[in-house]
């Protein structure tokens, strides 16, 4: 059967979160269900890579849908010939495309690159990720890519690359969603889900980061220690450190933000609370992460300095905080 037909139509469902009150069921009311497509995977024969897309010259056709997450129109795609027309070539027998405009991001890159790692690891052709060389700054990059055994190749800006055979995957679902199954395989990839009971209650703090801070750190912190919480920074920690600690987990907290990918590696039926902004019904992707794992998702809302939760600054509410840990901890 050619490629092109084998689009897949995927659909999820999902359940409230396990604190959820009546009042606020109009947040999450539109994410209890959603349908998306997948792109198929292409095999595909002596193809040439543009830096950023794929051209292949026997389908005479450029696979911006599999490179970018919103295509690329016919002037981007000319722009894209004309720079690289002058550049030189270098060969590769074999790679598999992994990637697109936002996998340079920890949250992206766990949840969409790896899926697509283990679908083209599936066909059988390639061992070997193609990735541009801006991609050995990001640690969790190389630390990730060492943990499942997987050595790259790097191209560089200033040449082109003729793939005697490409592996070209698709994002395994439409953010902010999750194919269930790819993102099952991920944890049993990587999460050390040894049998042994998780036991700790942790905080991911991000005070290190340079945005989404919380403004009332210092009480949540202390309110947290008292509970018995490890304070901890993802900053800090190694990839497989990260996996560690949430192998031995039972309860992660933390503000919306790439440290919370990590629940990724916890053990199934534990608890994730997140700290919400303030009538956000838009901002999904934890809450449906939580679901897909089969994972206790449970939230506070709190007032943002914004309505756009990625720029906001948080005043954490103490009082929905206490009651939302001594709902689970209870």
């Amino acid at each position: 059967m050619d490629p092109k037909e084998m689009v897949e139509t995927i659909e999820v469902t999902r359940v409230f979160p396990e604190n959820m009150t009546p009042d606020h069921q109009p947040l999450f009311e539109n994410s209890l269900s959603a349908t998306f497509t997948k792109l198929p995977e292409w095999v595909l024969e002596d193809v040439f890579v543009l830096q950023d897309t794929v051209f292949s010259p026997k389908e005479l056709s450029f696979f911006a849908d599999h490179t970018h997450v919103n295509g690329l129109g016919i002037l981007p795609l000319g722009k894209r010939v004309v720079n690289c027309a002058l550049k030189k070539w270098r060969s590769v027998d074999h790679a598999i495309w992994i990637k697109d405009e936002w996998s340079a991001n920890y949250f992206h890159w766990m949840t969409d690159c790896l899926p697509r790692i283990w679908s083209g690891l599936e066909k059988g052709v390639s061992d070997r990720v193609l990735l541009h060389q801006s991609y050995k700054m990001l640690p969790y990059v190389q630390q990730s890519l060492k943990l499942i055994g997987i050595k790259p190749i790097y191209y560089a800006s200033d040449e082109n690359l003729k793939v005697k055979k490409l592996v070209l995957t698709s994002r395994t679902a439409e953010f902010p969603h999750f194919n269930i199954p790819w993102t099952l395989k991920t944890r049993d990839k990587l999460a050390l889900l040894n049998g042994k009971a998780p036991h700790k209650k942790v905080y991911i703090s991000r005070s290190l980061a340079p945005k989404r801070k919380v403004l009332n750190e210092l009480e949540v912190e202390l309110l947290l220690r008292k509970r018995g919480f490890e304070i901890l920074h993802a900053e800090k920690l190694s990839v497989k450190q990260q996996i560690e600690l949430m192998a031995q987990t039972k309860l992660f907290v933390s503000l919306h933000g790439a440290a919370l990918t990590n629940m990724l590696f916890m053990h199934p039926g534990q608890s994730v609370l997140e700290f919400r902004n303030q009538g956000d019904d838009v901002t999904q992707c934890y809450f449906n992460l939580a679901n897909a794992l089969g994972l206790r998702y449970y939230y506070t809302l709190n007032q943002g300095s914004e309505k756009n939760t990625i720029l906001a600054d948080f005043t954490v509410d103490l009082e929905a905080l206490e009651e939302t840990l001594d709902q689970i901890l209870n």
